[in-house]
């Protein structure tokens, strides 16, 4: 490595990581091309176009290198030699942050929470770290709860029964007869009011996080079930949130919405046995990842009305198969992995990466510099990983 080089290290191997080192390195590395695919489709070329000019543009200097750590040993191994330092959900304790000095100039949390992060010994030690709100985490707050009303007011059901009245061997035209009302014409039942209804979140993070606290002021009483349970400060937080073991939060949840990280062991969480727990009459959204949900169990649970429906963003297969048996229920709301909203979202995030270590390297402070007290630490400490 040139000594007198700008080393950006980040934490992970991660698709949005991948996006920034092309717009450091302005060049379109395999990674990156790989990721600006995955996000953009084949025409991906606008975007491509906007990363690499991104780092001029910000005035940021050429003699820029950058490593995406693939495991721990490498991160370890290359803190000492960070001058910025990038990460989602690593942790950085104290030990860690003794590697990164003298050298690291910030540490750049990619996304709001930071519960990984040892904040105090950081700001003890004179490690500036930034966190930041990320467009896309917005975007999925609002999907996940405009799920959450179209389950509970039955939109789905509703709009179908407007549209079913179309009879096209008929001449198109306005009526002119008197007006006439008729209530609930559509016949629409199970319609559940939010201030009587319970969500449970199955993880808490940063998306559920936004969610939950949006929940708990649209008036739902909110479960939540994670391996560490948050303290009473930190539900308080949340505008009072409860934690409830698994079997209690499904019990007792008119809505179930999942946010776990999916690998190994939480493959097909949401099983045959997971269903049968779950309150009658209650609807399950996915909105992580497929692999979570076992398709078979949930086809037959929806099928036999043991839970009223589900609001599904995300798929064991993308795009869904075409002969998948889910497609035949009509007690399903479909959204085709959406839920972190428009592509260029991303783009706007990488910026805002680049944006802090631009101003750093100018000698300003950095935007969204967490600065709390101990006694702010918990408060602020919102979301957490499972």
């Amino acid at each position: 490595m040139n000594e007198a080089s700008i080393h950006v290290v980040f934490a992970e191997e991660d698709t949005l990581f991948r996006l920034m080192e092309v717009a450091l390195l302005r060049k379109l590395t395999p990674a990156g091309e790989k990721s600006l695919c995955y996000f953009f489709g084949d025409d991906y070329g606008s975007a491509s176009k906007a990363l690499m000019l991104m780092a001029d543009e910000l005035g940021l200097p050429r003699s820029l290198e950058t490593t995406v750590c693939t495991n721990a040993e490498q991160l370890d191994h290359r803190l000492p030699t960070a001058d910025f330092l990038v990460l989602e959900s690593s942790k950085l304790n104290a030990e860690k942050i003794k590697l990164c000095l003298p050298r690291t100039r910030l540490v750049q949390q990619f996304g709001h929470a930071y519960r990984n992060i040892d904040i105090a010994f950081a700001q003890k030690a004179g490690l500036r770290v930034a966190n930041l709100n990320r467009l896309s985490s917005q975007s999925s707050c609002d999907h996940i709860t405009a799920l959450i009303l179209a389950l509970a007011r039955r939109l789905m059901p509703a709009h179908q029964a407007v549209v079913s009245r179309a009879d096209f061997n008929l001449p198109s035209h306005f009526s002119n007869e008197p007006v006439r009302n008729k209530f609930n014409w559509g016949e629409i039942r199970a319609l559940k009011l939010l201030g009587k209804s319970t969500i449970g979140f199955v993880g808490l993070g940063e998306n559920s996080g936004l969610v939950a606290r949006r929940a708990s002021q649209l008036g739902l009483r909110v479960l939540y079930f994670k391996r560490a349970p948050l303290n009473a400060e930190e539900e308080a937080a949340f505008g009072g949130i409860s934690y409830a073991p698994l079997d209690e939060l499904l019990a007792q949840s008119d809505f179930v919405s999942l946010h776990l990280p999916y690998n190994a062991e939480t493959e097909k969480f949401a099983d045959a046995s997971f269903f049968s727990k779950m309150k009658r009459g209650a609807y399950l959204i996915n909105s992580a990842r497929g692999g979570l949900v076992d398709e078979e169990a949930l086809y037959r649970s929806l099928k036999a009305g043991q839970i009223a429906g589900a609001a599904l963003d995300v798929y064991r297969y993308e795009p869904i198969p075409p002969d998948c048996p889910l497609l035949e229920l009509d007690n399903i709301i479909w959204t085709p992995h959406m839920s972190g909203g428009e592509p260029e979202y991303l783009i706007e995030e990488v910026r805002d990466v680049l944006t802090n270590i631009a101003r750093v390297l100018r000698r300003e402070l950095p935007e969204n510099l967490i600065q709390e007290s101990f006694s702010e630490r918990f408060s602020e400490r919102r979301a957490a990983t499972l």
